[in-house]
């Protein structure tokens, strides 16, 4: 799977100088965080739901459950090296000499 495919509105950015002021740039990716991880829980509560649905007969076709499963684990992977990589950044800065 591409990267383009999991945030399409931000690879359009990708090339492109911009020049905004920092404070927006900031409020811009806190915002893009927010979304990421919105989409990410949205996908977990989908699968967790097929699956309950799966158990109960509402849902016939298993593929479809097996491939929002598969979607709800890779979003949980990103998310969590996204945030190994968000506290080894803090953590490098905070070890820094001022």
């Amino acid at each position: 799977m591409r990267i383009d495919q999991l945030f399409p509105a931000q690879t359009s950015l990708v090339g492109k100088t911009q020049n905004t002021q920092p404070a927006a740039s900031s409020a811009s990716f806190a915002n893009s965080l927010s979304e990421a991880l919105q989409k990410a829980n949205d996908t977990i509560v989908q699968s967790e739901n097929m699956s309950e649905k799966i158990a109960t007969g509402e849902i016939k076709n298993i593929h479809d459950v097996t491939i929002a499963a598969q979607k709800a684990q890779i979003a949980l992977q990103l998310t969590t090296q996204v945030r190994d990589k968000v506290v080894e950044a803090y953590q490098e800065i905070m070890r820094m000499q001022v």
